[in-house]
């Protein structure tokens, strides 16, 4: 069982090879999943949501999926799948899961109900497994419970599971107003084993009432936010009739890209040269294919500010690592007419901030060259301003 695995994510920074290099790697990890699945010879292969980052994935993106989906059928696997928060359509206009094409070739099963759960049973040496799935709706709002008013009436199996796409009470933060399962409905899913949910990026097992809930967590990272995320997926077994079936539950690591994020205080900043500073702990820090975020925050002095070329800073960091980003929005400039308190500041004018690095990279070029930059500078200053 293997959920968000963002496939087609769009990341606005990156160029477009970092962005193919992206999406590759996003591809290898789900594609590891369906490796596991074959070389195990798992008789199903489940997926619980967010298999694209959008309902709309570019045509590669699908074939690429076929490909997997076509090599787990050639194995023998059974595939049921749900669509997630990101890959089913906001409104009926938005057009179909792109999952349903795979059931329209009758690769795998896709459960697209919102309202009601569907079911199919599949027996595998004796042991009777049903699967449900409950996709999720785009019209309930955060104070709605999605599984309030849904039937539950799974048919007679050893094991039962129920796929869904959403967060249960309490794994998410509590800034986040979305519809959730209640701890009440899940321990109301009469019949039900186990709820294999995606939604979550974070691995987690627990169990309400009667009913396992397991989250198995993303396949890759996908923001720098999730550093500390664990990435894999379950591995289930099952063997026995009810009431003496066994099972074991495993999450299975996979291998990703590796994600760094790295904090410069200004406090531990020389005033000689803070920029040769920053490229010392962008050096130790940095891997060719790692993405890596430098975050730098604290006051300032505006002649130290002015010492920090934050274009190389930027152009280095790019230089050693597949992917670098630069965070400098807590860097405050204190005002020179203050003292030197450590109160009174002022954040950097993004338009002096333009014109100090278009200066920077017409000194020492050509006519030519720094024509190019001056018209470069007016145009983003005039599109800044629109």
């Amino acid at each position: 069982f293997t959920a968000d695995n963002h496939l087609n994510k769009y990341y606005a920074k990156m160029s477009p090879d970092q962005l193919a290099g992206r999406r590759q790697r996003l591809r290898d990890a789900w594609t590891q999943t369906v490796d596991y699945a074959i070389r195990e010879r798992a008789d199903i292969y489940l997926h619980g949501g967010d298999l694209f980052d959008s309902p709309n994935p570019r045509t590669s993106e699908l074939i690429w999926v076929a490909r997997q989906f076509q090599r787990l059928r050639d194995a023998g696997a059974l595939i049921a799948v749900i669509g997630g928060n990101h890959d089913v359509p906001k409104t009926r206009l938005g057009g179909a899961t792109p999952q349903r094409i795979y059931n329209e070739v009758q690769v795998a099963r896709c459960f697209t109900r919102t309202t009601e759960i569907e079911w199919l049973t599949h027996t595998v040496d004796g042991t009777r497994v049903a699967i449900g799935g409950l996709g999720p709706d785009p019209r309930l709002g955060p104070d709605d419970d999605p599984l309030a008013g849904v039937p539950i009436e799974p048919p007679d199996a050893d094991v039962v599971l129920l796929m869904a796409h959403y967060g249960v009470e309490g794994t998410l933060h509590p800034a986040i107003e979305e519809p959730q399962l209640s701890k009440a409905s899940v321990a109301a899913l009469n019949g039900v084993d186990y709820l294999l949910a995606g939604h979550v990026h974070e691995r987690r097992t627990m169990k309400i009432g009667d009913v396992a809930v397991c989250f198995p967590g993303p396949t890759e990272r996908m923001t720098f936010g999730e550093i500390e995320a664990p990435t894999g997926f379950l591995a289930l077994a099952f063997d026995g009739r009810r009431p003496n079936v066994k099972s074991e539950i495993r999450h299975r690591s996979i291998d990703v890209q590796p994600m760094k994020r790295i904090e410069i205080r200004t406090t531990n900043l020389p005033a000689d040269d803070p920029t040769e500073y920053v490229f010392k702990r962008l050096r130790s820090a940095s891997h060719p294919d790692q993405l890596l975020l430098c975050r730098i925050e604290g006051p300032v002095s505006r002649d130290l500010y002015h010492r920090l070329r934050f274009f190389d800073i930027w152009q280095l960091g790019n230089e050693l690592n597949f992917y670098f980003d630069l965070d400098r929005r807590g860097v405050t400039v204190r005002a020179l007419e203050m003292p030197d308190t450590g109160h009174a500041s002022e954040r950097v004018s993004p338009r002096q901030e333009i014109r100090r690095v278009a200066e920077g990279l017409a000194a020492g070029v050509d006519d030519e060259e720094r024509g190019v930059i001056e018209e470069a500078q007016e145009l983003i200053l005039e599109r800044w301003q629109a």
